[in-house]
């Protein structure tokens, strides 16, 4: 059925989203653990953006969206 495919298709790009989301999440982390306490005390911002991880969570919530008018 074609509605099947698609829906395989869409639940397959959510699993390849959700791993990339992970992946940015950790970078972030790296990100973070590379800074040690000194940088907080003379920094007052953290300093960097969260917009790839932004961009993957409106992608997964559409496709999300999709696959329950789907089902």
């Amino acid at each position: 059925n074609r509605c099947d495919t698609k829906l395989d298709k869409l639940k397959r790009k959510l699993f390849d989203l959700e791993s990339k989301l992970y992946a940015e999440q950790e970078r972030q982390h790296r990100l973070l653990n590379n800074r040690g306490w000194g940088y907080g005390m003379r920094y007052s911002k953290i300093g960097f953006s969260t917009t790839r991880e932004d961009s993957i969570k409106e992608r997964i919530a559409n496709i999300r969206q999709q696959i329950k008018e789907l089902e």
